[in-house]
């Protein structure tokens, strides 16, 4: 554990003599910025696109990655134990930075691919030779992949510091249960563990010889970077051509959004859960 490196003790030490556990500040930091990162970008949106496209991406983004992590949880795949605020079986803070880190990765891709045309008219406006839908094919694959090279970044450094917790690849384990990891870097000990639901029971059935999700990478389940590529390569396209389309009223915009999320959750989440890759 890293409190045991030389000089990291004496460092903990101060930290506790004052009655702060440096673990608990860490995660506690981590989550705070989460949402801090959110509300700024929540308002650069408001100040560049307006109230109710930046109401309409951030609600549908956050409820999309917060009914899917949730589903994720539920099936036994991972847990996020010991954060402080949850919506459903997740951390606020997890659909929060996604939503705010799709939202920067696609202002950086439109920089990329239209240069300072992205920073002075309506991404809207903006077209690649060859038509609307090569546009969108490609602002969204290079939306994804600054998401999952980022995500290659994050995710092992969140992983080591149990920020989240993924199923053992164990014979017969289908999710997390209590004594699989030691939490030693936070106390509020809720969401230890995969809570036994129907939802656990349906997607148990794939994975009935146990071994679940095999192939990792970094100690995490390859699945996961595929999740995020797609995640994020679906949102991303939706949006863009939600946005996109001029001749739509406000209303109906939001109303396709949304209907298209509503889709996604169930479709994306067995698509991408089931797989025993």
């Amino acid at each position: 554990m890293a409190s045991h490196r030389p000089g990291v003790e004496p460092l903990r030490e101060l930290f506790l003599s004052a009655g702060v556990d440096p673990a608990w500040l860490v995660k506690a930091t981590f989550e705070a910025n989460c949402l801090l990162l959110f509300a700024l970008c929540f308002w650069h949106s408001l100040k560049t696109h307006g109230w109710r496209r930046t109401t309409r991406e951030f609600s549908a983004g956050f409820t999309l990655t917060a009914l899917a992590e949730s589903t994720g949880v539920l099936s036994g795949a991972y847990v996020y134990p010991g954060f402080v605020l949850y919506v459903g079986a997740t951390p606020v803070a997890n659909p929060a930075s996604w939503v705010a880190l799709v939202y920067v990765i696609m202002r950086v891709t439109d920089r990329l691919v239209f240069g300072r045309a992205a920073l002075s008219r309506d991404r809207a406006d903006l077209r690649l030779s060859g038509g609307w839908l090569k546009t969108l094919l490609v602002l969204a694959s290079i939306d994804a992949g600054l998401a999952l090279g980022m995500d290659l970044v994050l995710d092992p450094l969140a992983t080591l510091f149990n920020w989240w917790l993924w199923v053992p690849c164990e014979a017969g384990v289908h999710g997390v249960q209590p004594g699989v990891v030691d939490a030693y870097n936070f106390s509020r000990e809720i969401w230890m563990s995969t809570p036994d639901t129907a939802i656990g029971g349906f997607f148990a059935g794939f994975f009935e010889g146990g071994l679940r999700y095999p192939t990792r990478l970094f100690g995490i389940p390859l699945i996961n970077f595929v999740a995020w590529f797609v995640f994020v390569f679906v949102y991303t396209l939706q949006s863009r051509w939600v946005e996109g389309r001029a001749d739509w009223s406000e209303g109906r915009r939001t109303a396709v959004l949304w209907a298209l999320v509503l889709i996604d959750w169930p479709v994306m989440s067995f698509v991408l859960i089931t797989p025993n890759l």
